[in-house]
């Protein structure tokens, strides 16, 4: 045990730090419909602190270790203390958790697994209840692709605001019956479905146009479709080729690039569209069209002209 630390909490989390050090602590959080997430540095030079999220409770958190550290952890009445390794990934049961202490520089990406979204997955999928995560309470694992998964959320920790509510929902279904069957007692036995009928196809692509702006989830999606949300998810992707959140995202892009045509300022145009500033615009029109809004535009007249 480390002596002499102390303790700060973090979403309820404590966590001990040395009292002489020149390390700083800080924390990034990303919250939005199911997804809790925080970008955790403990360093020479850490971020700007951001710790607006909500508290973890009832849940596991999903670690992805950016570099080697050590790390000394007191749960459940017992005492862990290992290496980390970069690119490792660890399950700690926060809720069991009596405190955590940083002995060396540490960054890791954390996103929350709560018990209840993971009774949510079981129930959706007509299943038993998940009862566990990995062999123990405190597990770490070296595995390429949920590392992968878990760390396609890590540009938004710059632009929290550009994070769209159904692509959270997204994220999060996907790492947590990733993680629930890899790691937990998952069985799913319902087989995959097909594709949406027409009403169910036509409905879900009217309430995405609508919501340009503001966004819509993926539970409300399903809902209205009498879907479950896992049913939803993959028969949208069947009968359209790309998920609810591309589809979305498309879609934005279309309307942009009606707004550039009748010659809106790019400001007037991210807000109009459903993207949170000009430069979130910008990176999501090159992403799905290859250039940038203000090079289409000038292409667009060019071609007009002549």
């Amino acid at each position: 045990m480390t002596l002499n630390v102390k303790l700060v909490e973090v979403a309820t989390v404590p966590i001990g730090l040395p009292h002489r050090t020149e390390l700083k602590l800080s924390v990034r959080g990303l919250s939005c419909s199911r997804l809790i997430a925080a970008d955790v540095n403990y360093g020479f030079k850490p971020t700007e602190t951001n710790p607006d999220f909500p508290t973890w409770e009832g849940a596991y958190s999903i670690g992805v270790h950016f570099n080697d550290e050590r790390s000394e952890v007191f749960l459940d009445g017992r005492y862990y203390s290992h290496p980390n390794r970069k690119g490792q990934t660890h399950f700690l049961y926060v809720s069991e958790l009596a405190h955590i202490d940083f002995t060396t520089p540490r960054h890791t990406q954390e996103v929350i697994l709560q018990r209840s979204f993971m009774r949510e997955i079981a129930d959706d999928l007509e299943v038993p209840h998940v009862t566990h995560l990995g062999n123990s309470l405190y597990h770490m694992t070296d595995d390429p692709v949920l590392r992968r998964l878990a760390l396609r959320i890590y540009p938004f920790f710059d632009a929290p605001e550009t994070m769209d509510p159904l692509m959270a929902d997204h994220y999060m279904w996907s790492l947590g019956i990733y993680l629930c069957a890899h790691y937990g007692d998952l069985t799913i036995r319902r087989p995959i479905v097909g594709g949406l009928s027409t009403w169910q196809e036509r409905l879900a692509k009217d309430v995405i146009e609508t919501s340009l702006v503001g966004g819509v989830g993926l539970a409300e999606l399903a809902q209205l479709c009498g879907l479950r949300t896992s049913q939803f998810a993959h028969g949208f992707k069947r009968s359209t080729g790309v998920a609810p959140y591309e589809w979305l995202l498309r879609r934005r892009i279309e309307r942009a690039k009606e707004s550039l045509l009748w010659g809106h300022k790019l400001s007037e145009v991210a807000l109009a569209c459903g993207f949170a500033d000009e430069s979130h615009l910008t990176r999501m029109f090159r992403r799905v069209v290859g250039v940038t809004p203000g090079a289409w535009r000038a292409t667009r007249a060019s071609a007009v002209q002549h």
